[in-house]
């Protein structure tokens, strides 16, 4: 198994300091034209030097092109998914790139009752898009069963790719570690801890087997 709060967050803060831009800037016209001064007043270090949004850097190669982008790719394939407890096959899962590269996105298809909801009538299955943000890698995974979660993160210092829960789901916290074994298989651990308390406690440990 497998957001954008900040982002909001950023404009919202740029627009409120162009809003505070123009009405100082207002001001000082004022007080020049009655001053009679015929410069302008030196600004202020803190005034905004532009009063509009930042505009996107022109691209001068493929947008997802970085090794950034890259991070993800030992993921990428059609794999059989053991339960590495007892090495049972229990799922399917195809994971590509489209739009350029610039998305991941999983389906996978549970053959077995591993994660299947009380009363659910039929298996786990769900998909998830991930993209790389510019700072981080994010994840919304969304099944036919447990709902929708989002995650963010990026690479450890061992290079494994680790996720977290951006908002609680059902007052907890998940984690979700992905690591490139050798022979090429990738071992996705999973974590879960009460809402912020960073107590984290394995519930599931899944092995990643090209399918051949």
């Amino acid at each position: 198994m497998s957001t954008v709060p900040r982002l909001l967050g950023s404009a919202f803060h740029r627009m409120a300091l162009n809003v505070g831009g123009l009405a100082a800037l207002s001001f000082c016209g004022g007080a020049a034209a009655i001053g009679g001064l015929a410069a302008a007043a030196e600004p202020d270090p803190s005034t905004p030097t532009s009063t509009k949004l930042e505009a996107a850097p022109v691209l001068t190669k493929p947008a997802c092109d970085t090794p950034a982008n890259h991070q993800f790719d030992f993921w990428l394939g059609e794999w059989q998914v053991f339960d590495a407890t007892n090495n049972t096959l229990v799922a399917f899962d195809r994971v590509e790139k489209h739009s350029e590269g610039c998305i991941v996105q999983q389906n996978m298809n549970f053959l077995t009752d591993m994660y299947r909801r009380p009363g659910a009538g039929y298996r786990l299955a769900g998909i998830s898009v991930n993209r790389y943000d510019g700072e981080a890698w994010l994840e919304m995974w969304a099944d036919n069963q447990w709902g929708a979660i989002a995650l963010r993160g990026a690479p450890d210092e061992h290079s494994a790719m680790v996720l977290k829960t951006v908002t609680p789901s059902r007052h907890r916290d998940l984690k979700l570690v992905w690591e490139k074994q050798p022979d090429g298989s990738v071992r996705i651990l999973q974590y879960v801890a009460p809402e912020g308390s960073g107590k984290w406690e394995k519930y599931g440990d899944l092995i990643y087997r090209r399918n051949r």
